[in-house]
């Protein structure tokens, strides 16, 4: 499957990586860096979803709740949830992806590269809202091997757990172009179903303006 992302916002947290583990099945492995674990929170556009026997393609808005993992020498993206506001997607990402994606009421507006984004999830669940404003302060740039930067991004695969088994899902794309980001998150319970509360501006903000990407379908992965 082929799709676009933009106007991203990688809003990232500390978070103390023993307390993160208890959140993630085995046998995967919280990733760190600098001694610790990263929540993000992503405010994205998802453009031009295609699959191959579809004729059309689909543009909807995402947020997702995400932090980083290891299994053996393998890293990748570990997601949390996965709001969406176009519910055939929703439903189609957990049957054949395994994802917890859920359907949310949300908004964006783009005036003169400054970014207004809500959402809010539907159903009787606990409360999961986000608010904010957020723009690229810089030019865009790619980011080194070692940096924080390139740990929160360049992550080539997503990983769940289902009955003691990792499922891999590949993704294929370019190098980011990550600029550094301003945000005023006004409104942000997504973390709350973890136990995280952030009553403080995230440690992390980058913006990337647009990445292309293709993706496969869940595969297992065996250790050699």
């Amino acid at each position: 499957m082929s799709q676009v992302w933009r106007n991203l916002l990688f809003a990232h947290w500390r978070v103390d990586a023993t307390a993160l583990q208890k959140l993630i099945p085995a046998p995967l492995e919280v990733d760190t860096f600098d001694g610790s674990a990263w929540l993000g929170v992503v405010p994205f556009r998802m453009c031009e979803v295609k699959g191959r026997i579809m004729p059309f393609h689909i543009d909807f808005l995402e947020l997702n709740v995400r932090t980083y993992v290891k299994y053996g020498d393998k890293r990748g993206v570990y997601f949390f949830s996965l709001d969406a506001d176009h519910a055939p997607s929703v439903w189609g990402a957990r049957i054949f992806y395994g994802l917890p994606y859920f359907r949310a009421k949300m908004t964006y507006e783009n005036k003169n590269g400054v970014i207004k984004y809500t959402s809010k999830r539907l159903g009787h669940g606990p409360s999961a809202e986000f608010s904010a404003v957020y723009e690229p302060t810089g030019a865009p740039e790619m980011s080194s091997p070692g940096s924080l930067q390139h740990f929160l991004t360049e992550r080539y695969c997503l990983m769940i757990s289902h009955l003691g088994h990792v499922l891999r899902t590949d993704i294929h794309h370019g190098h980011w172009l990550l600029s550094p980001a301003r945000a005023e998150i006004s409104i942000n319970s997504m973390p709350s179903a973890l136990g995280f509360t952030f009553d403080t501006p995230p440690d992390s903000l980058l913006y990337a303006a647009e990445m292309r990407m293709v993706n496969w379908l869940p595969s297992r992965d065996i250790l050699e």
